[in-house]
C-alpha cells in the first residue's frame, strides 16, 4: 500500500477579499459556458491571467474552497432526514504528463503508469422528496506509490487509519459534522465500504449505515452471509426496468426482483488486531435478487445497514436508498468525459486542476438539482436555483415552447424547480412527450447552455430598453 499525499494547508488563506471576489466570479463563468477551459470561459487575455493566478495561488487551497462548499450544505439540511452518498472516482491526466509541473498534486492513480489524482464525494440528497441538498465532504488526493503492489502482506495488517480505505470513514465523520443540524443522516456507500470498523465506529442515535455487501462474512451462530440469507423466505417481489446501456452492452429488460431480509450478527475479522472494538455487530442484510436475469447483468443486491427492517415496506425503503448512488455516479460522469471534460484540462499544475475540480462539482449541482426536480410536484422552490431575472426569461421561454407545440403543456406548478426543468429540458431537445423517456444529464446540460445563451441576449435587450 502506497502512501497517500495532500497538499499542506497554508495560513491566511482567503484572508484577502479579492481572493473570494475571484472565487465567485471564476466559479460563475465556468458554470455559464460549461467547460473546464479557462481560455473558453474568460472574455479578455487579462482575465484569463488573474484567473490562472487564482488558480495557482497557494494561499486560495482546495480545503478553503471545499469548506465554503460543505457549509453552504450546512445551511440546507435542518430538521431533515438526510442521505449522504459516498463514491470514488479518479481523474485520469496521464496524456498530459509532459505539460504537468512535477510534485503539483498529482501522482498515481490505480496502476503503474497511470498519472492523475482522486476524488472522494459525498453528495447530499433529501430523503423524502430527492432534492439536491449540496455535499457534506469532498477528498482529494494522489498516490506516491503503486496501490496494486499490495504483496507486501504488511497491508492488511495496518492499522485501518493508515489505510486508502479510511477515507470511507473520514467522509461519514466529516458528513456528521457538517450535517449535524439534520433530523437524521443516512450513510449511503457501495461495496468498498463494506467495512467492519465503519459499522462499530459510524452509527449513533441519528446516524444510520446502508452499505453494499462485499464479503461473505461469518455471523456469530456460525454460519455465514450470503448462505444465511439465501436461506430466508421471499419476503415480496417488485419489477424494476432496467433500461439499455450501449456502453455496457446491456439490453433493456422489465426484471422481477425477489427480496428477502434478516436481522444478522457479523463478527470481528481475525486481522483486526484493535481491543477497542466489540466482537459482534448488529445489522439488518436486505437481499434484492432478479429472478431468471442474465448470467453476466442480473440484478443481485446485498445490503447492510443500522436502520431497523422487520416488514417488506421498509425493506423497500432501504433498497430505494441505495439506487440513489446513481445520482453520483452521473455526477461523475458530467465532471469527465461527457460533461465538462475536466481530464482535459490544458492547466499545468496539478495542484490548480484539483481546485478547479472542485469549483465545477459545486456548478454541477445545478444540472444534478434539475434532474431531480423532474416530474416532481413536491421538488425544492425554484428561487432556490435560479434567479428573479433568470426566472422572467423562463416564463417567456415556457409561452413560446408551448405555442410551438400545441400538444405538449407545462403542467408543472410555477414556484416549483419541476417548472423550470421541462423548460431546459425542452431547450436540450426533450420533446416533452408522455412516452419519452425522462431526459438525462446531457440532455439539461445542452438545455442550460442554450438557456445561458437566450438569458444574456435577453437581459441585454431588457437592458437596452430601459
Amino acid at each position: 500500500m502506497g502512501k497517500i499525499s495532500h497538499k499542506p494547508n497554508y495560513e491566511g488563506v482567503f484572508s484577502d477579499e479579492r481572493l473570494d471576489r475571484r472565487a465567485e466570479q471564476l466559479s460563475a463563468l465556468l458554470f455559464n459556458s460549461r467547460t473546464s477551459s479557462i481560455k473558453g470561459t474568460t472574455n479578455n487575455e487579462a482575465e484569463q491571467k488573474g484567473f490562472y493566478r487564482f488558480l495557482e495561488n497557494e494561499r486560495a487551497t482546495e480545503d478553503q474552497l471545499i469548506g465554503e462548499i460543505t457549509k453552504r450544505c450546512s445551511l440546507n439540511v435542518f430538521g431533515r432526514h438526510v442521505l449522504s452518498i459516498q463514491d470514488t472516482s479518479s481523474i485520469g491526466l496521464n496524456d498530459h504528463r509532459n505539460r504537468l509541473k512535477k510534485n503539483s498534486g498529482v501522482g498515481l492513480v490505480g496502476n503503474k503508469i497511470g498519472l492523475g489524482f482522486l476524488l472522494h464525494g459525498s453528495l447530499v440528497i433529501d430523503a423524502e422528496n430527492e432534492t439536491m441538498l449540496g455535499f457534506s465532504d469532498m477528498q482529494l488526493w494522489h498516490r506516491t506509490e503503486d496501490k496494486a503492489n499490495n504483496t507486501t502482506r504488511l497491508y492488511k495488517k495496518q492499522p485501518i487509519e493508515d489505510k486508502e480505505s479510511f477515507k470511507w470513514i473520514r467522509a461519514a465523520k466529516n458528513s456528521k459534522e457538517v450535517l449535524q443540524s439534520a433530523k437524521m443522516i443516512t450513510i449511503i456507500e457501495d461495496r468498498e465500504g463494506d467495512i467492519y470498523e465503519q459499522f462499530c465506529l459510524i452509527p449513533d442515535e441519528k446516524t444510520h449505515l446502508l452499505i453494499r455487501s462485499r464479503d461473505n462474512r461469518k455471523l456469530a451462530d456460525g454460519s455465514f452471509l450470503y448462505e444465511s440469507i439465501a436461506k430466508e423466505k421471499v419476503a415480496g417481489s417488485y419489477l424494476f426496468n432496467i433500461t439499455p446501456e450501449k456502453r455496457k452492452n446491456r439490453k433493456g429488460r422489465i426484471a422481477k426482483i425477489e427480496v428477502r431480509f434478516k436481522k444478522i450478527m457479523i463478527t470481528k475479522p481475525s486481522g483486526i488486531k484493535s481491543k477497542d472494538l466489540p466482537l459482534t455487530k448488529e445489522l439488518y442484510l436486505v437481499e434484492a435478487k432478479e429472478v431468471n436475469g442474465p448470467k453476466k447483468d442480473s440484478v443481485k443486491w446485498r445490503i447492510l445497514t443500522t436502520h431497523q427492517v422487520e416488514t417488506f415496506e421498509q425493506a423497500l425503503e432501504i433498497i430505494n436508498f441505495y439506487k440513489q448512488r446513481w445520482y453520483i455516479e452521473q455526477l461523475f460522469r458530467l465532471l469527465k468525459k461527457q460533461g465538462f471534460q475536466i481530464e482535459e484540462s490544458q492547466l499545468s499544475s496539478g495542484w490548480a486542476i484539483r481546485k478547479l475540480t472542485v469549483l465545477l462539482l459545486n456548478n454541477l449541482l445545478r444540472i444534478m438539482q434539475l434532474l431531480l426536480a423532474y416530474d416532481n410536484d413536491e421538488s425544492q422552490p425554484i428561487g432556490e436555483v435560479f434567479n428573479k431575472q433568470e426566472i422572467e426569461c423562463l416564463k417567456e421561454l415556457k409561452i413560446n415552447l408551448e405555442q410551438k407545440d400545441t400538444q405538449v403543456k407545462n403542467t408543472n406548478p410555477t414556484k416549483k424547480l419541476s417548472w423550470a426543468t421541462w423548460i431546459i429540458a425542452r431547450l436540450g431537445g426533450w420533446k416533452g412527450a408522455t412516452k419519452q423517456r425522462p431526459p438525462g444529464p446531457i440532455t439539461m446540460k445542452k438545455g442550460l447552455e442554450k438557456f445561458d445563451l437566450i438569458y444574456q441576449g435577453w437581459k441585454l435587450a431588457r437592458e437596452l430598453l430601459t
